[in-house]
């Protein structure tokens, strides 16, 4: 009797173990997923300021934009 309750215990931590290593994989991906938007916004605001940069360099040789 108590061998069995001894075996289900060990299943259920093994369950649990499993249990937390993909909360621990799934957490992973949500702080990757956040550092690949803050590394689009960035990427973003580069574009944003070599276009104007572009559209002030034109502006001023006269040419239109």
């Amino acid at each position: 009797m108590f061998e069995l309750f001894a075996v289900g215990l060990e299943m259920q931590k093994r369950m649990i173990d499993a249990q937390m290593r993909g909360v621990e994989a799934a957490r992973d991906m949500v702080e990757a997923a956040q550092r690949q938007v803050e590394g689009n916004i960035a990427a973003a605001q580069t574009n944003e300021a070599g276009l104007s940069a572009m559209k002030k360099w034109m502006s001023l040789w006269g040419m239109r934009s």
